[in-house]
């Protein structure tokens, strides 16, 4: 035989001219190649049935109630062939009543065994009113099924139960529930029917059933149950890792299938959507091209594609048509039936439900491999908020209630010192600013307050014709050292200098010349002070009111689990008074400490003489610019040492002051200035009202200070850490018997609840991390 011709022949397995020795080395290459290549299979089919076992456990928990975990969600109308399609993936018989499994969701566990058998179990996870259990509870439907036959009558009794929760699921086994009265069947459940099927033939693969989406009820139907099983569907495929198999039918328009427009709708649904096409072969003749649209991705186009399956007919499922007969039918009918046998290959890889199995099943797995370590670190956090939660609840029993009110009430007062002392009492924020902040800013406008009561003192008569100009001077000069702000010349804190010396004139009696009565400086002491009473009341009240609302809130939190027996009223009650009595003594003392400003008095002496000369130099300096005599005062004002000036008049006056200076020195009088003569110019009549003024003021400024300093001392000294004090000592003096402290103990229902959801919501945590053990570490496979 030529060579060309054993070229030829595709068919042979050995070259004839090849050694023995050739032969077997090529066959041995080829045996080792195909066993890796089943090996890397094996591994691969190992590890993905592992992931979904492992998604299995920590469904079969209850934590997706608290955890997005990865799952595959059946949804599709009413009649779009939904029982079909799990039938031709698992093999198994769904009833076929009007109704049956429809009116709950559906868990199928998918994967491969060396011999069929199903488990069918009930999972209740809420109760009959929709509220979760704390712990999930799991009861097998009877014994595991090896007869397929039997599937579908377990199953119909299975979705009893689930719709009569309060009775016994084994009352359904045979039947008996049939003839027992009670609590009417639920139109729908959340509650989950878990079919795990295992046979040879079985691919791995795991997903939920839903309800199919209604448009209407039939007569005497729940137009509720609309909504519900929408709103059910819903909440499944609102989660983002929730692989979305959407099941359109061909008998009829997907445009008019309300799954179809729940899911292709939403951009983000569409990306992890996987759809489906049933019931190809009723496809309306003509219109074929619509439905290969959407296989090719022309029209809907799916991240993950769409697929299509043929369920066996009405006249084969009567015959009882096998699962190996439907699935071979399947083939034959894509394979030689138009438009599917003309597809390109790639998408011929999308027809038949091995196909889709395989496709979802890669899919799930992966998503499950990748959100592991998510899930596992989410179920950590999780768990760490929970404790911080109920450590932050009451313990739910108290041997000894007097011990435990004792102790609440000692943490309050630890709470309460710390407020006091201006820290925080928020231990999650230990750098916020405490009610002293707040204090320190009521006092702050207390002392701005008080400086705003300042006499103005204006050293020229109020009749006296001058400019706007100059008099806008003068009064700059003359209030130089009072409160910044506006105020007009309508003022009734302003003094002219004739109102000033008028009232010294009526006030003498039988002084000598140039004397006045200590009463007229009194009298103007007094008409500046008279409003200081209302001021630190005023503040007192700021205080007070900030206090209170601050206790009260660290009360309100320190005690929010003692509501309903009635301590945290009792403590507010108790809070409040002590702060009343307080408020009233720390007044009291504040009345005394204006009572004492109206008597005009200070140690102070070096500075009420430092404001007063300097005032009284700035006064007659004002006055004499007042009445055009200003040019000596500039003169003196203006006087630099060593800057003689280039005039020579100027020269002239340059040189009397500094002789005048010079003179001064030599008899002793050291360091004046030029400033220090103007004290020197003659005195006139007005003179005394000048001193008056000067006086008055530099007493305010004495005066002023010291009640700005005396009033909030005075206010946190007794008041602010005085309360502190009294609510230490009122608290230890409530009646701390047992009756009364046990009843101040008594849980309100709201707290009691709220301990069950967090405990149940641990133990489901806790078990989700139980059973994911050392997955993390182990699951991470490279998956096509």
């Amino acid at each position: 035989m030529s060579t060309s011709s054993r070229s030829a022949s595709p068919s042979s397995d050995f070259d004839p001219q090849l050694s023995d020795h050739s032969q077997s080395s090529i066959h041995e290459v080829d045996t080792q190649k195909t066993e890796k290549d089943d090996s890397a299979m094996n591994s691969y089919t190992k590890k993905r049935r592992e992931l979904l076992e492992t998604l299995n456990s920590l469904h079969a928990t209850g934590v997706q109630n608290e955890l997005d975990l990865p799952q595959i969600v059946v949804v599709g109308s009413q009649s779009v062939g939904k029982s079909s399609l799990i039938e031709s993936m698992s093999g198994i018989k769904l009833p076929r009543d009007t109704g049956t499994c429809t009116r709950c969701p559906t868990e199928c566990r998918l994967q491969y065994g060396p011999t069929w058998t199903c488990t069918i179990t009930l999972r209740f996870t809420v109760d009959a009113e929709d509220k979760p259990l704390q712990e999930v509870r799991e009861v097998p439907f009877g014994p595991p099924l090896a007869d397929k036959d039997e599937v579908e009558k377990v199953l119909r009794r299975a979705q009893r139960a689930i719709l009569r929760s309060t009775l016994d699921p084994a009352m359904f086994l045979d039947d008996r529930d049939l003839s027992t009265s009670g609590d009417p069947a639920l139109t729908f459940s959340q509650n989950c029917i878990c079919i795990r099927v295992a046979g040879p033939q079985v691919p791995d693969l795991y997903f939920f059933d839903l309800p199919g989406i209604i448009a209407n009820v039939g007569e005497g139907g729940n137009e509720q149950d609309i909504a519900l099983v929408e709103n059910l569907a819903k909440g499944f495929i609102s989660r983002s890792n929730c692989i979305i198999l959407l099941v359109i039918s061909c008998e009829t328009d997907f445009e008019n299938q309300g799954a179809g427009r729940l899911v292709l709708r939403d951009s983000e649904l569409k990306k992890r959507t996987v759809g489906v096409l049933t019931k190809v072969d009723r496809i309306e003749s003509g219109s074929e091209q619509k439905w290969v649209d959407l296989i090719q991705g022309k029209e809907n186009a799916l991240v993950n594609g769409w697929y299509s399956v043929k369920q066996p007919d009405p006249t084969q499922l009567r015959d009882g048509i096998s699962w190996g007969d439907a699935k071979a039918a399947e083939k034959t009918f894509f394979d030689r039936n138009s438009p599917w046998m003309q597809l390109p290959p790639r998408f011929r890889s999308r027809l038949g439900s091995p196909k889709l199995a395989e496709k979802l099943s890669v899919i799930l797995s992966a998503l499950v491999s990748q959100k592991l370590p998510e899930i596992q670190a989410e179920i950590s956090k999780q768990l760490r908020f929970v404790d911080d939660e109920l450590l932050e609840l009451p313990a739910p029993n108290f041997t000894d209630p007097k011990a435990e009110v004792i102790r609440l009430l000692r943490d309050f007062d630890r709470k309460l010192a710390l407020l006091i002392e201006g820290n925080s009492v928020n231990p999650a924020n230990p750098s916020a600013s405490g009610i002293m902040y707040s204090i320190n800013q009521v006092f702050d406008r207390f002392k701005h307050a008080v400086f705003a009561t300042t006499p103005h003192f204006l050293p020229w008569s109020s009749q006296r014709e001058m400019t706007d100009e100059l008099k806008k001077e003068l009064m700059k000069i003359a209030t130089q050292f009072d409160p910044e702000g506006s105020w007009s010349l309508d003022d009734p804190n302003i003094y002219h200098l004739e109102g000033v010396m008028d009232l010294a004139q009526k006030s003498r009696t039988r002084e000598l010349p140039g004397n006045y009565p200590f009463l007229v400086k009194k009298q103007l002491i007094a008409e500046t002070v008279v409003t200081w009473r209302t001021l630190a009341s005023r503040c007192l009240d700021e205080v007070q009111e900030l206090l209170d609302d601050h206790v009260k809130t660290v009360i309100t939190d320190h005690f929010k689990n003692q509501i309903l027996g009635g301590l945290r009223d009792a403590v507010v009650s108790v809070a409040s008074e002590e702060i009343r009595k307080r408020f009233h003594k720390t007044l009291a003392e504040i009345d005394d400490l204006c009572q004492s400003e109206n008597s005009p008095f200070t140690q102070n002496d070096h500075y009420f003489f430092d404001q007063k000369s300097k005032l009284l130099g700035v006064y007659k300096e004002v006055y004499r610019r007042s009445r055009n005599e200003e040019g000596v005062i500039s003169s003196l004002r203006g006087f630099v040492t060593d800057m003689r000036p280039s005039e020579e008049a100027a020269q002239q006056t340059f040189d009397h002051i500094n002789n005048a200076l010079a003179n001064l020195t030599a008899l002793g009088l050291h360091g004046l200035t030029a400033v220090d003569l103007t004290k020197l110019l003659p005195e006139d009549e007005n003179t005394p009202a000048l001193e008056i003024m000067a006086e008055v003021r530099a007493y305010f400024q004495v005066a002023y200070k010291r009640f700005s300093d005396n009033i909030p001392k005075q206010i946190d000294t007794d008041f602010v850490r005085g309360t502190d004090r009294d609510v230490d000592y009122a608290l230890m003096s409530m009646d701390l018997s047992h009756e009364q402290c046990a009843e101040w103990l008594q849980e309100d229902p709201e707290v009691v609840q709220r301990r069950e959801d967090l405990v149940g919501k641990k133990k489901r945590l806790e078990a989700a991390k139980d059973k994911l053990g050392s997955v993390v570490r182990t699951s991470r496979v490279a998956l096509a």
